[in-house]
């Protein structure tokens, strides 16, 4: 059995107490061993304490006591990273989860949120004034850890990336300093902050610039597993030269209890395409015509809706509690041998909740200079998510074994750098997944920022 780690020592402890005015939750507590957990239930970890922090001032104050009395930390916005970056054995844990705060200025179109905000919290604050960003697939998504790793959602070829509409962040150093990191304040921990990964400071509220989308023509087209190869090929023909206000994805799964699908199919293997038209809505049907007329439809749900209704239809299928273990694989263009191997993978998951996500980049992402951020996939056209997952913790060891092989399979003629967001925890390091160079650059940020090291590795 596992033994809870050693709270802080007296005096750090009378230290939080006397100067945070968050929660502090400490090994034995059973609000500890709650707040501890995990969106990923395979990750078991037990940091010393836990500080639930209040503002900015709680966590300058935290930061100043760790650094004090020796404690690493990390840092937890939602909580939402596969790999559970966020959270450490015997670290003081950062957690962000009471600063959920937004602020919509309509007038210059820019959202104030703070660091623990989730997806939800933007798109619902966002859409009262009609306007959006570019955020998670699902809405439980933390702003934070989404943000850091670069943000790629359905607006993002029409918009940018998360990161591209980043305008500013607040952040607390790893010495207690608070300062403002934009294109004219820090500009080189700015760099870092747009996909690094983290860990070069605490960020306690991000900028970030709003879009006019109301409504989009959104929606899912099902079709019978046997079908992946030849939708596979016709997404990849169609997304090289879609407009930039398409957005799509094919996810391969065992069909969902989806209200408008026929129960008969539930269960069943299927290849489902997943699409968002964000432009001008008498358009949407002549442009999606290709991708929800290939092959032989089970059923197409696609049609107008409001673009915050749209971000939240995925959480169903993300819920906290899950074991995950994910890889991941991008290409410039997705090459036969890989459609075909996928289309192999999708008639035989490693388990009923595992799903394989294919999705295209390019648009406004390819569009910004691999220099001016810290994101090292703006070539990529196209990214295969391997997503293992199980309710059941005794199935955990097989499909991992299972979802490393396939990805053996696929990786020849991928690119050699991965997406922060989807890499889980044997991937290493953030940095060392972004390319020498960029990780070259990342230290010497972090030799700067944080030399005495007080944030623990990501």
């Amino acid at each position: 059995m596992t033994r809870d780690p050693s709270p802080p020592q007296p005096e750090a402890l009378k230290a939080l107490q006397s100067h945070v005015r968050g929660e502090i939750l400490l090994p034995g507590d059973v609000s500890y061993a709650i707040g501890r957990r995990c969106w990923n239930a395979s990750i078991d970890r037990r940091p010393a304490g836990i500080v639930r922090c209040k503002d900015a001032e709680d966590v300058t104050q935290t930061l100043r006591i760790a650094t004090e009395y020796g404690f690493p930390v990390t840092v937890r916005g939602g909580g939402h990273n596969v790999a559970g970056r966020g959270i450490a054995d015997e670290t003081l844990l950062i957690d962000l989860s009471r600063m959920r705060g937004v602020s919509v200025h309509g007038d210059s179109s820019v959202a104030e949120v703070q660091g623990g905000a989730l997806w939800h919290d933007v798109d619902v604050a966002a859409a009262r004034c009609g306007l959006a960003t570019t955020g998670g697939l699902v809405s439980s998504t933390g702003v934070g850890g989404f943000t850091l790793g670069g943000g790629a959602g359905w607006l993002m070829r029409r918009f940018g990336l998360a990161i591209d509409n980043l305008r500013a962040a607040s952040v607390v150093l790893a010495d207690g300093r608070f300062v403002r990191a934009s294109t004219d304040e820090h500009p080189d921990l700015f760099w870092g902050l747009r996909g690094g990964g983290g860990g070069l400071g605490v960020v306690t509220g991000f900028e970030f610039a709003l879009h006019p989308v109301r409504q989009v023509y959104a929606g899912v087209v099902v079709r019978r597993a046997e079908e992946t190869a030849l939708l596979l090929r016709t997404f990849r023909d169609f997304t090289a030269e879609a407009p930039d206000a398409f957005c799509g994805l094919v996810a391969l799964m065992h069909a969902p209890t989806l209200p408008f699908l026929d129960a008969a199919w539930y269960g069943r293997p299927v290849a489902i395409t997943a699409l968002c038209w964000s432009g001008d809505l008498a358009l949407a049907e002549d442009v999606l015509a290709p991708l929800r007329r290939v092959g032989s439809p089970i059923v197409d749900h696609v049609g107008p809706m409001p673009y915050v209704q749209w971000q939240h239809l995925q959480d169903v299928g993300a819920p906290s509690g899950r074991h995950h273990y994910w890889k991941t694989a991008s290409y410039r263009s997705l090459p036969d041998a890989t459609i075909e191997t996928l289309a192999d993978a999708a008639l035989s998951l490693p388990t009923a909740l595992t799903e394989i996500h294919v999705q295209h980049l390019g648009g406004a992402v390819a569009r910004v200079s691999v220099e001016e951020t810290a994101f090292a996939q703006r070539d990529a056209g196209t990214f295969v998510n391997l997503i293992g997952a199980t309710q059941w913790p005794e199935e955990f060891s097989l499909m991992r074994e299972r979802v490393r092989a396939l990805h053996e399979h696929i990786a020849a003629g991928s690119l050699p750098r991965s997406f922060p967001n989807f890499t889980d925890r044997d991937d290493g390091r953030v940095a060392d997944q972004l390319g020498p160079g960029t990780a070259e650059r990342l230290q010497a940020l972090r030799r700067r920022y944080d030399p005495a090291g007080r944030f623990a590795p990501t």
